[in-house]
């Protein structure tokens, strides 16, 4: 195929069209022929389907009672709101919480007071959510039973309770590394994770390597929104102190922690007279 371009200069040049942008008003660029519109409608014709018969069998009625309780359950569930607390931290839309606590020798005047907490925080959580309790110590783990997420049901409450309360299940002692603990925590897939110490050591006293805590709690907690940053699990820290002014300027572990992973309220500290009056009004 074979084609020549022939310029023709019997008729006038092409119109240039300038696009001005900030100008308020437009003037066409040539002269276009005005049609009216014809003012008859027409409609295209409608195609009536008709509707299948639908065979019903005489011998299966419709019994109407599974759809009246979905329906009753839906719009029960839809009012609730499955929100936690715990020491004065808070959570909303959580389903299931574990709470992971220092019972390490620094925690040795604070546990009575943390396990009323506790226990007030888990009667406030309605049946339908899940929740599970787990101690650290050193680098040991203690699960309270039966150490998976369970409802929250007053018979399981009551039942976790009685157990922290005997003192042979609790004894404070050793260092306070929280990464074991919350290793366990985190393969239960919990919505928030309540994490409370007095202060994070390592087995023996010593300093936990704070790099190392947060780049094994990165990898075991990626970020599911990129935009928002946002984790699979949320980690509310609290710190308890006996002086919460300090606590709260101090750059620690738990800091890092809650600001990594637990948003901007993930972090809460508390004084003595501040988690005796905030463990009651938790929710």
């Amino acid at each position: 195929m074979t084609w020549t371009v022939v310029q023709d200069d019997t008729g006038p040049p092409p119109r240039p069209v300038i696009a001005d942008f900030m100008a308020t008003s437009y003037m066409p660029v040539d002269d276009l022929p005005i049609t009216e519109a014809s003012s008859e409608v027409i409609e295209p014709p409608i195609e009536v389907i008709p509707p299948v018969p639908i065979e019903r069998s005489p011998s299966m009625p419709i019994d109407p009672t599974w759809a009246v309780i979905d329906a009753s359950m839906a719009a029960r569930d839809g009012d609730r709101e499955q929100a936690a607390g715990f020491a004065g931290a808070r959570a909303t839309n959580a389903r299931s919480i574990v709470y992971v606590i220092d019972a390490s020798g620094s925690m040795i005047t604070w546990l009575t007071m943390v396990l009323e907490a506790l226990s007030q925080s888990l009667d406030r959580l309605d049946a339908s959510q899940r929740y599970a309790v787990m101690f650290f110590q050193g680098d040991e783990v203690i699960t309270v039973p039966p150490a998976r997420l369970q409802s929250a049901r007053q018979r399981n409450i009551r039942n976790t309770t009685q157990w922290t309360r005997q003192g042979a299940n609790l004894m404070p002692g050793g260092g306070s590394n929280p990464l074991p603990a919350l290793q366990a925590a985190l393969e239960l897939q919990p919505d928030v994770i309540f994490l409370l110490s007095e202060g994070l050591q390592g087995p023996r006293g010593d300093l936990v390597d704070q790099s190392a805590v947060l780049t094994s709690l990165d990898e075991l907690n990626p970020i599911a929104d990129p935009v928002t940053g946002r984790r699979w699990t949320t980690i509310q820290c609290i710190q308890v102190s006996n002086d919460a002014m300090e606590a709260a300027e101090d750059h620690s572990l738990l800091k890092s922690i809650a600001d990594r992973h637990g948003g901007p309220d993930g972090w809460t500290s508390l004084g003595r007279s501040d988690l005796i009056r905030r463990s009651g009004a938790d929710q």
